[in-house]
């Protein structure tokens, strides 16, 4: 009798990605990074798909809300301020729980001679819903911008 493995192939690869799935989304740090790349790839709709509604944002003090985070930012406004992409320096897990994290993070800010112009802390709330990590709230104690 001979063993027909293509019959299997997408029993392997359907357990392959839930697992993948699962991994990534029991990580709130992770998720941070996913938003990172998304945030470099100035790609809003992944922005949003990785942050809750609303979302609330503190920075130095002012606060704002938005739908979800990629309608905060402007991309066009960011690169006239000379950002070309943003670096995480440090992540810390502060609190996690089965549907809450806060990370407080650093981060920083480069040109297109990857000369740093902004270094920045925050902290990030983060909810989790549907097994996937989501950012709710962003805090910054001092001024950044969002390409305003």
């Amino acid at each position: 009798m001979r063993l027909n493995l293509f019959r299997y192939i997408p029993l392997l690869f359907g357990l392959l990605s839930t697992n993948l799935g699962l991994a990534e989304s029991s990580d709130p740090v992770a998720a941070i990074e996913k938003f990172f790349s998304h945030f470099n790839g100035m790609d809003k709709e992944k922005l949003n798909e990785v942050s809750d509604s609303p979302f609330v944002f503190s920075i130095g003090g002012n606060i704002t809300k938005a739908d979800r985070y990629g309608d905060l930012i402007n991309f066009e406004g960011l690169i006239q301020s000379g950002w070309a992409y943003s670096k995480l320096s440090d992540t810390r897990l502060i609190y996690q729980d089965e549907t809450t994290a806060m990370i407080d993070l650093s981060f920083t800010r480069h040109d297109t001679n990857n000369k740093v112009i902004s270094s920045s802390k925050a902290i990030y709330v983060l909810v989790k819903k549907q097994n996937t990590w989501k950012l709710k709230a962003g805090f910054v104690p001092s001024a950044l911008t969002l390409g305003d």
